[in-house]
């Protein structure tokens, strides 16, 4: 390409052979078309990376680029949006597709309100099998004018991060931390990007996103695949931390405590005035009501993940993506 295209898309993907045509084929059918497609490939062990190189030969906005090893998917999302060079950023995972006109009406809305940070659409929900399973509603008020509504929205609302596929605007995105690598990291990016600007949602279903048995979000930890002596079966947010980052297969973690760091640090360093930063703070206060079970219990957790840590051998990277068979598609 002579310029950079107005829209860069990121797939990042791992293992997504079943997936990865008809994702690419969605993205690439946009009525839209002045985008760039980045595609990386988290060490794929299955046809992933011929199937991406085969497209790339024939669609020169296709960039493909592969990893040596598997470096977790918050390394991988990472990666898309370091490659990408347009004025706005769509993530994209390989087992989710897009209705033609999505790319183009997230376009002009940007385009035409300076105020939105992010656009993206309703999302219909699918199966394994491209059968339809539901729309999922969820009324949020992410365009207010308040930005401590719009937090207010992203912190205490069952929001499930479908917004983190839409359009984001990379001035935006440069103004906050990159997306974090540990579990609900696109949550926190969402929030951050609340307390900078207005969300668009246009009102058609033209984000599709599937449910099936290997995505991200039925990622056990790897403790609980093994047998032995254990004091829970409870296991925290999932993906899992390994899901992430396999660094931290027995890695001790609180994954409640981390965001509630996280969201206090996003409301520290946001554009607030003194007021609305301190309407915020307590927001934290009915979150960490709310949470107050689940960081109990991540203290159990904790606790048999070090008994894990003792009966199990420590084992190299390798091994673990080998045993612990990472999901395929790596969508949050």
């Amino acid at each position: 390409m002579d310029s950079a295209p107005l829209v860069s898309v990121g797939l990042f993907v791992y293992n997504g052979e079943r997936f990865i045509e008809n994702a690419l084929n969605s993205i690439l059918n946009q009525t839209f078309t002045d985008f760039e497609l980045s595609i990386s490939d988290n060490a794929s062990t299955d046809r992933t990376g011929e199937i991406a190189e085969a497209y790339a030969r024939r669609d020169s906005r296709i960039r493909y680029y592969r990893s040596a090893k598997n470096m977790g998917a918050g390394w991988n999302a990472r990666r898309v949006h370091e490659l990408a060079t347009g004025k706005y950023f769509k993530q994209a995972a390989v087992d989710d597709l897009l209705e033609p006109d999505f790319l183009r009406q997230c376009i002009e809305a940007l385009e035409g309100n300076p105020k939105y940070v992010l656009a993206h659409s309703k999302t219909k929900i699918i199966d394994g099998n491209g059968n339809f399973v539901e729309y999922f509603t969820r009324p949020m008020e992410t365009d207010s004018a308040d930005a401590v509504r719009r937090f207010h929205e992203m912190l205490l609302k069952d929001h499930k991060c479908f917004q983190v596929f839409g359009v984001m605007r990379m001035s935006a995105l440069r103004q906050i931390p990159p997306q974090g690598i540990y579990p609900n990291a696109d949550g926190v990016l969402l929030a951050r990007l609340a307390l900078l600007g207005q969300f668009y949602e246009a009102p058609d279903y033209l984000f599709i996103s599937r449910r099936h048995s290997g995505q991200s979000s039925r990622t056990l930890p790897v403790r609980l695949k093994q047998h032995g002596f254990r004091l829970t079966n409870r296991h925290g947010w999932l993906p899992s931390p390994e899901w992430w980052d396999p660094a931290k297969a027995r890695a001790i973690s609180f994954p409640e405590l981390r965001q509630l760091q996280e969201f206090f640090l996003s409301i520290y360093r946001a554009p607030l005035n003194s007021g609305q930063r301190i309407r915020c703070y307590f927001m934290l206060l009915h979150w960490v009501k709310i949470h107050f079970r689940w960081m109990v219990k991540d203290l159990l957790i904790a606790a048999d993940q070090m008994l894990y840590n003792l009966q199990v051998p420590k084992v190299t990277s390798t091994s673990f993506e080998n045993k612990a068979a990472l999901n395929k598609g790596e969508q949050p």
